[in-house]
C-alpha cells in the first residue's frame, strides 16, 4: 500500500514538473513570436498611364487629362499620335492586414505580412471626365517583414518587400474616347495586375496590446497580365503609397 502511495506521489510530482517546464516551452515560445492585426488609412499614387481622352486637333498639344497627362493628338492625315504615358492618379481608402513575426536574428526579428486594400478616386487618368470613384484600385499582397529592436523599446522601425494581386480600372478609358471611327463611351471594366511593393515603416509601442503605425511609405509597380481590360492602356504601372494605421497585437513589455 505504502508502495502504491509513493508511486502515485512521485507520478504527480513527475506530471506537475511536466506541465511546468511545458509551461516554460510555451511563454519562451511566445516570447519569440508576435502576432497582430492592423488596420489604416493609404493614399497611393499611380502613374506611367497613357491619356486617352479626346484627341485635340493638331498642332494643339495642350494637355487633355486632368492629371496633367499630355493626350492623343489627331494628325492632318487622321492618324493618331500618342503622347508618353506620363498620366497618374491618386486613389486612397482602407487598408487591413495581419502580421506573424516568428524568428528573431540579433537585432531583427523576421516575419511574414498578408495585407489587402480598396483604393478610389473621383477622377480619372485616361480623360478629363471624373465622378464618383471614377478609379478603383483593389490588392492583396504577402510579404516579408523584417522589424528592428532599437536603444528606444517602444520605438521598432520595419522594413518588408510584398508581391500579389491587384484589380484596377486606371489604364482603362473613362467616358468618352475617340479615334478614326469618332467618339464612343467606353464600358468600365478591369484590368488584372501583378504588383510587388517595397515598404518601411514606424511603430510605436503605446499600450502592451496596441501601436501606432504614423507613417508608412511604399513604392512598387504593377505589371498587367489577362486581356481583361483594355490592350491598349499602359501594361506597366508605378506605384507609390503613404499611410498610417492602428496595430493590436499580442501582449508584450514595453
Amino acid at each position: 500500500m505504502k508502495r502504491t502511495l509513493d508511486g502515485r506521489l512521485m507520478d504527480m510530482r513527475f506530471c506537475k514538473s511536466l506541465l511546468v517546464v511545458l509551461m516554460g516551452l510555451g511563454c519562451a515560445a511566445a516570447a519569440r513570436a508576435q502576432a497582430g492585426v492592423y488596420v489604416g488609412y493609404t493614399a497611393t499614387r499611380l502613374s506611367g498611364i497613357s491619356c486617352l481622352a479626346p484627341a485635340a486637333v493638331y498642332p494643339a498639344s495642350a494637355l487633355q487629362c486632368s492629371s496633367g497627362a499630355n493626350g492623343e493628338v489627331l494628325n492632318f492625315d487622321g492618324t493618331v499620335h500618342t503622347a508618353a504615358q506620363n498620366g497618374v492618379v491618386n486613389p486612397a481608402g482602407v487598408q487591413a492586414g495581419a502580421y506573424y513575426d516568428f524568428k528573431t536574428f540579433g537585432p531583427i526579428r523576421l516575419g511574414v505580412d498578408l495585407r489587402g486594400g480598396d483604393f478610389h478616386s473621383n477622377k480619372s487618368a485616361t480623360s478629363t471626365a471624373g465622378g464618383k470613384n471614377a478609379t478603383g484600385l483593389d490588392d492583396v499582397l504577402v510579404g516579408v517583414k523584417g522589424s528592428f529592436h532599437t536603444r528606444y523599446s517602444w520605438l521598432s522601425p520595419y522594413v518588408q518587400v510584398s508581391a500579389g494581386y491587384a484589380r484596377s480600372n486606371a489604364t482603362l478609358p473613362f467616358g468618352a474616347t475617340s479615334g478614326l471611327a469618332g467618339s464612343a463611351t467606353a464600358p468600365r471594366s478591369e484590368d488584372n495586375f501583378l504588383m510587388y511593393e517595397g515598404f518601411a515603416g514606424i511603430d510605436i509601442h503605446v499600450f502592451p496590446v496596441i501601436d501606432l503605425r504614423p507613417i508608412e511609405l511604399g513604392i512598387g509597380n504593377m505589371n498587367r497580365f489577362g486581356t481583361a481590360g483594355n490592350p491598349d492602356g499602359a501594361s506597366s504601372v508605378g506605384v507609390k503609397s503613404i499611410g498610417a494605421a492602428v496595430v493590436f497585437h499580442m501582449p508584450t513589455k514595453n
